[in-house]
């Protein structure tokens, strides 16, 4: 046998064998599943302000403001917004009170929906982290 001929029936025998190894047949790693938290910080009756509304996702981070560590937050707790600790900030007991809410899904699964009245907006904005920060 000649050798051009050994060569052709080897890379044969590799093409139909799949001994070749190629980039698409390498494993992949599995898609994150979507997190999609709808987040609202709504006046209350009486209350002077315009309400706040937004769609944080996370794997990649949405284009908010404090996106990112919001969702590094999230991923402690494993989305629960309720267990995110609050920034290190002051809050001023203005009394200009608003609800937070949240509700959606972290990485496939839903979240616990939360919804809690605070004094004022700058107090809501730091009291679970960075999500309601937007």
């Amino acid at each position: 046998m000649t050798r051009v001929t050994f060569c052709a029936i080897l890379g044969s025998a590799l093409l139909v064998g799949g001994g070749a190894v190629t980039p698409a047949a390498t494993a992949t790693e599995a898609p994150v599943p979507a997190t999609e938290i709808t987040l609202s910080v709504v006046p209350q009756p009486g209350t002077p302000g315009a309400p706040r509304r937004t769609v944080l996702t996370c794997d990649p981070a949405s284009p908010l403001p404090h996106a990112q560590p919001a969702c590094d937050e999230l991923a402690l707790v494993n989305g629960d917004v309720s267990r995110v600790p609050p920034q290190q900030a002051a809050c001023a007991q203005v009394w200009l009170p608003v609800t937070a809410s949240a509700s959606g899904r972290w990485r496939g699964v839903p979240i616990p929906p939360f919804s809690q009245t605070y004094t004022n907006d700058a107090c809501a904005r730091i009291a679970h982290g960075h999500v309601f920060d937007f």
